[in-house]
């Protein structure tokens, strides 16, 4: 008796949405792949990436406990000029000999690394560089070094990720060889911010300039909700920037939305060009020396804030700026000075040997010119241009305006904010044309004939 196929039994349509939502999990469902088996896979997808998440939201809880509330917290209750000017030199020389001799690869690369291993199928995330990069990252921002905590935390994430899948790989389908690696991208950002939403947008959408990989997309956003879960467990559940009384944008506010969004890309193209200039400058020094001319630099601009305005608020991620400036609306001239400052210390940082993220530290420059822009928009001491000013540069330096977005709504908790985030960003994105912060983002490929990333 012949066995009857079990598909016949099963309605056209139902049976078209099962290929469909399987196919989320990689590649379109191949002829030598059975339902059957491919529900099987997912499933080990789905264990694999709640499992993941797991891991990667307990060790990043920690990370940031250790650095929010214990080494930044002390660094801001110093108060002292002299010492505010010769820590991150301390910091940026301990983190160079940190990368030189505690990491194999002697770089310290962190988002930038994941992004080139997403492109190259012969690159993987190698664990032994891990312990290296996290000190050294610990050590950067600990001192003052004007990066962001979601670098080490990507970094983490990914490389748990990809180095679970390459011990295990039996366990998984060849041809979906980087699944583990954006699970674990998305759940090391989703930890770090409490946005579940942008870790999973910001996974598939910064290894390319123009679009996003949409494969994979399942197994991201398991690990990413399973990471927040643990994270806000073991952390609590607030969001980064709790405000209260908002208010409803008006036609006037998409007029200048758009226009403080144009501002937000001639201030990213100004910060990519820093950058580069920065990096090409210290380029031209003898290794030794690029740290202490950076921390010379960073150090020198920590003093000077910290006798401006009070606290040396281009330490750090750019925490305590943004709570500041969602608070506080400070004169337009130290605004200027404050994103000035900000800007050219995270140039040094990260071109002097400091290891993190440049995610954040973008956040705050935008914050800034939102805060400045609330001056010529007449809403002193308003809060809606610094959000839309944090989306807009994020997005349009990183070339991740989804992203950029979803941190603002995730992590500002105002929703009347989006529709004008959302237009600035867009606008920010067409100011930068071509250009971009990432030297390892590449286009989307064409659909024909390519295979999606």
């Amino acid at each position: 008796m012949v066995r009857p196929d079990r598909r016949k039994r099963m309605p056209a349509h139902h049976h078209r949405l099962r290929v469909r939502l399987l196919a989320l999990f990689g590649s379109p469902l191949r002829v030598r792949h059975s339902i059957e088996a491919r529900q099987t896979m997912a499933l080990q997808w789905i264990g694999a990436s709640l499992l993941l998440g797991v891991l990667v939201g307990s060790g990043v809880a920690v990370f940031d406990f250790l650095l929010q509330e214990e080494i930044l917290v002390s660094l801001y209750s110093l108060r002292s000029f002299w010492v505010y000017g010769l820590l991150p030199l301390v910091g940026l020389i301990a983190a160079s000999l940190l990368t030189r001799f505690a990491v194999p690869s002697r770089e310290g690369g962190l988002t930038e690394d994941y992004i080139l291993v997403f492109h190259d199928d012969r690159r993987h995330m190698r664990w032994q560089n891990l312990p290296g990069k996290l000190l050294a990252s610990i050590v950067t921002i600990g001192t003052g070094g004007s990066m962001g905590l979601e670098g080490p935390s990507i970094y983490y994430g990914a490389t748990l990720g990809d180095t679970l899948q390459s011990r295990f790989g039996r366990f998984f389908a060849r041809e979906e060889g980087k699944m583990m690696l954006l699970a674990g991208c998305a759940a090391g950002m989703s930890a770090i911010f409490k946005a579940p939403l942008t870790g999973v947008i910001f996974a598939i959408e910064s290894p390319h300039k123009d679009g996003i990989a949409t494969r994979r997309l399942v197994p991201c956003l398991v690990a990413s909700a399973s990471s927040y879960l643990t994270c806000v467990l073991l952390a609590g559940s607030e969001p980064l920037f709790m405000q209260e009384g908002h208010r409803a944008f008006s036609v006037v506010d998409i007029l200048l939305a758009v226009l403080l969004g144009a501002c937000c890309g001639l201030g990213a193209r100004f910060f990519v060009w820093l950058v580069s200039a920065v990096q090409n400058l210290l380029g031209t020094m003898p290794p030794w020396a690029r740290p202490l001319a950076a921390g010379v630099v960073v150090g020198g601009l920590g003093a000077l804030v910290f006798a401006a305005a009070g606290e040396p608020f281009n330490y750090g991620p750019g925490y305590r700026l943004i709570r500041h400036l969602l608070e506080v609306q400070e004169p337009l001239l130290l605004l200027l000075f404050l994103f000035v400052a900000k800007s050219v210390a995270t140039a040094f940082t990260a071109a002097g040997g400091g290891v993190g993220g440049l995610f954040f530290p973008m956040a705050a420059m935008g914050a800034a010119m939102g805060a400045g822009f609330n001056h010529f928009a007449g809403d002193s001491g308003g809060t809606l241009y610094p959000i839309i000013g944090t989306a807009a540069f994020v997005g349009g330096a990183y070339r991740t305006p989804l992203a950029a977005v979803a941190f603002v709504a995730e992590t500002m908790g105002n929703p009347w904010s989006l529709i004008p985030a959302m237009l600035a960003t867009v606008v920010s994105l067409m100011v930068m044309g071509e250009r971009g912060l990432s030297e390892h983002q590449r286009p989307l490929p064409p659909l024909a004939g390519s295979r999606e990333g």
